[in-house]
């Protein structure tokens, strides 16, 4: 609440955020349980204030829109005017279908936990705003409206839509926005379980499985009785824990790759939402944390009084295995292995295998997908994590290399102590480069002996050999950023008569 508390614009009742606009709508609504269950001086006051703020963003002007019903990204900003320069309409950019997702959810909660401070009307205002909100949820079936993305493996919008259109139809007896939730509910249950793969859809993701997680309790908190998302998120939630315990490394602090859509690769430096879950149910010292005034933290945090409201549901959860996983400490031995199949819908055979094998002080992640349109560098298909740095508290300092994905279809295989990674498909384009961003090496050994970084071949704990036959590799370059942290460049060039397939393969020792 402090981080919100300094951001609040009294004047607008809305939470400055230079973001998107001025002003950002989804941190307001995030700031309105906090207030309201705080409740000192005027927070109530400022509370509702903030309340109406955001339902006068949202849009309900043109009933056909992509963006009817959602809210604007921040108050300032004109609605998208397809006809015009104004602001040409451009999906998560001038408009975000997902807000009505993200501020529903909210609004559900603000309702369900905080009706005794509201009025009547205000109450009406909130279902109704839902109510229209649900009618462009519906809407959605990952192509229409125009660029629309929403199919059920784009697991946290769609956890979240089977909430808000299954809370307002229940409430408001729509038979038709409840049989559409209910339906949603048993579809993303068969995918999770599809051939026993017990797998989001996004899968592997620290920020978007903090989504996931408050998707999941806020369904079981909130979502009726008798829907199917409301009883089935108990079964994901349950398993989303042991999957994710699987997953972490206690002594690096990080889950294991690869990862569907990452923004931060080291949850040590940087926040990653799944983290807020760790630090309020096992205490900000039991579980890895960025320095209180990173700067994704303190976007994410911005959420964290809606979070603390269903950390006792997320808490219950949690298996005692998995817990005693997730809050231990130090150096373990032995390794283990993973291998993942995952889903994109209920009845094609499109699939991504994900294999990743992890130790203490080493682990590694590949996934093998292909696709015809590239993911983008939330997607990580392939990485190294380490501790270059074992003597760095409180946790150590973790180094890492992942592949920047410049193919739509990657081979990325892990193994005990070894990657491969391959563009198999040569036709698209980007296969005529292999990028590794490299980051994570501690001063004490730049500055030691005037360490320089010229690729994998002097990492501090870290012994690499790689294997490119037939490419090239490129000056390595340093100064750039991916995903906030500061990288250095490692590329491998295909040259134009190369034949067969490109490969990189590395054989990984972890010396300290």
């Amino acid at each position: 609440m402090q981080v919100s508390d300094s951001r609040y614009d009294r004047s607008y009742n809305y939470i400055w955020y230079q973001d998107k606009g001025q002003w950002s709508t989804r941190f307001t609504a995030w700031y309105v349980p906090g207030l309201l269950y705080r409740a000192e001086g005027d927070d109530v006051e400022c509370g509702i204030a903030a309340i109406e703020s955001v339902l006068a963003t949202q849009m309900t002007i043109d009933f056909d829109a992509a963006w009817y019903g959602t809210f604007k990204v921040s108050p300032d900003a004109p609605d998208p005017t397809p006809d015009g320069t104004l602001y040409p309409p451009d999906i998560y950019n001038t408009y975000d279908p997902n807000w009505r997702e993200f501020v529903g959810t909210q609004l559900v909660q603000i309702v369900e936990e905080f009706s005794h401070l509201l009025t009547d009307d205000l109450i009406s205002q909130i279902e109704d705003a839902l109510e229209i909100g649900a009618v462009g949820e519906m809407r959605r079936n990952g192509s229409y409206p125009e660029d629309d993305n929403l199919i059920l493996a784009y697991t946290n919008p769609a956890l979240m839509r089977a909430l808000t259109v299954g809370w307002i139809g229940k409430r408001r007896n729509n038979q038709t926005m409840i049989d559409y939730a209910w339906k949603q509910g048993e579809d993303l249950l068969a995918l999770y379980q599809r051939n026993g793969s017990d797998t989001l859809g996004e899968y592997n993701a620290p920020n978007y499985y903090g989504m996931d997680i408050w998707a999941l309790a806020a369904n079981i908190a909130y979502g009726p009785s008798d829907a199917p998302m409301t009883k089935n998120s108990k079964i994901i939630l349950s398993d989303l824990w042991k999957d994710i315990a699987a997953h972490y490394n206690p002594y690096l602090g990080n889950l294991v790759g690869p990862y569907d859509r990452a923004y931060s690769r080291d949850a040590t430096t940087h926040s990653q939402i799944l983290t807020l879950f760790l630090w309020g149910i096992f205490g900000r010292e039991n579980s890895p944390q960025p320095p209180k005034g990173e700067g994704d933290f303190l976007f994410d945090v911005a959420q964290g009084a809606a979070l603390a409201l269903i950390m006792d549901v997320v808490g219950q959860h949690i298996d005692d295995d998995s817990a005693a996983t997730l809050t231990a400490q130090g150096w373990w031995e032995g390794g283990r292995f993973l291998n993942n199949t995952i889903w994109d819908d209920l009845t094609a055979d499109k699939k991504r295998t994900a294999t990743s094998w992890i130790s203490a002080g080493l682990m590694i992640g590949g996934e093998t997908v292909a696709e015809a349109e590239n993911r983008g560098d939330q997607f990580v298909p392939a990485i190294v994590h380490w501790a270059s740095d074992p003597k760095h508290t409180p946790r150590p300092y973790n180094g890492f290399f992942s592949l920047y994905p410049s193919a739509s279809t990657v081979t990325a295989v892990a193994g005990p102590n070894t990657l491969t990674v391959s563009y198999p498909n040569t036709t698209q384009e980007g296969t005529n480069i292999f990028t590794f961003a490299l980051t994570g090496i501690p001063p004490s050994w730049t500055l030691k002996n005037r360490h320089i970084v010229t690729g994998f071949d002097d990492l501090p704990c870290l012994d690499v050999n790689v294997s490119a036959p037939g490419l090239k590799p490129l000056d390595v370059a340093y100064g750039a950023t991916l995903r906030d942290h500061w990288i250095y460049n490692i590329s491998y060039a295909v040259p134009a008569n190369f034949s067969g397939t490109p490969q990189v393969h590395f054989e990984l020792e972890y010396t300290c």
